[in-house]
């Protein structure tokens, strides 16, 4: 063997006898070291070492969203391909939550994200937006990734089901919107679950937080006084009853900024 392969061997075997020592390290030990650069994030009764662990309690951003019984599982080999990243679960708003988070050269991502949340949750995060949204989001995202603060990809799929608004009691059905990504730019292709409602649409979200959102609606049920009185708040249909919606404005990346640093 020459004495090439016997360094770069060497330093292999450095690289993961500090690898292995480092996750080893106990969780507390170590977040009492760092935890003053991190004031966005916050950890309580931590146990367990840093290759996997838990925390009964998280708060994460401004707001201090609550992240409850958060567990994590380090991935060491992703090193070797310049990634940080961990298998987390955890409680938010009384539902589960899992993903896979890290950091890359470029930034922070999220991958295999499975979540559900109320849409009144949901609101928290863009007040300015708020209306008084009801039913549940159901979010599985194949990934989301931030650089600079900014959102640099989004793909996967959002489900909204019992939808409705607090002007009215009745469900608008189900919808759904499908979210790829183009040259840095989201493009979202929304559309309803064979609901009492027709709805197509699509959103144009950039990086900085800009969106626009088109779309129409059409009761399929022209009957339907119930959710005719519900789409007040939209508008005036034309003649054939059909409501034409537009919305633009931006989304508060601040949080985000901060959480990513």
């Amino acid at each position: 063997m020459n004495k090439k392969k016997i360094a770069l061997y060497s330093a292999l075997a450095l690289v993961s006898y500090l690898v292995f020592v480092a996750v080893q390290t106990p969780a507390d030990r170590l977040y009492g070291l760092v935890k003053d650069k991190l004031p966005a994030v916050k950890l309580y009764q931590l146990d367990g070492a840093i290759w996997q662990g838990r925390a009964a309690l998280a708060t994460v951003g401004p707001g201090a969203e609550r992240l409850e019984s958060l567990q994590w599982a380090l991935q060491p080999a992703a090193l070797f391909l310049g990634r940080a990243q961990a298998e987390i679960s955890f409680k938010y708003d009384e539902r589960n939550v899992a993903a896979t988070v890290g950091r890359d050269l470029q930034g922070y991502f999220l991958k295999d994200l499975n979540a559900s949340l109320t849409a009144a949750s949901a609101e928290k995060f863009a007040p300015q937006l708020a209306i008084g949204l009801k039913g549940l989001f159901k979010i599985e995202l194949d990934e989301v990734s931030v650089v600079a603060g900014q959102l640099n990809n989004v793909t996967g799929k959002l489900v909204w089901r019992d939808a409705g608004v607090d002007l009215n009691n009745t469900s608008f059905g189900n919808f759904e919107a499908l979210l790829t990504t183009v040259d840095g730019t989201i493009n979202g292709v929304v559309r309803d679950l064979d609901g009492p409602m027709k709805v197509n649409g699509t959103l144009i979200l950039q990086p900085t937080g800009e969106y626009v959102f088109a779309g129409t609606v059409e009761l399929r049920d022209k009957n339907r006084n119930d959710l005719r009185q519900g789409l007040r708040f939209i508008g005036t249909p034309n003649p054939k009853g059909v409501y034409t919606i537009k919305y633009q404005g931006q989304l508060p990346m601040s949080s985000l900024a901060a959480i990513s640093g």
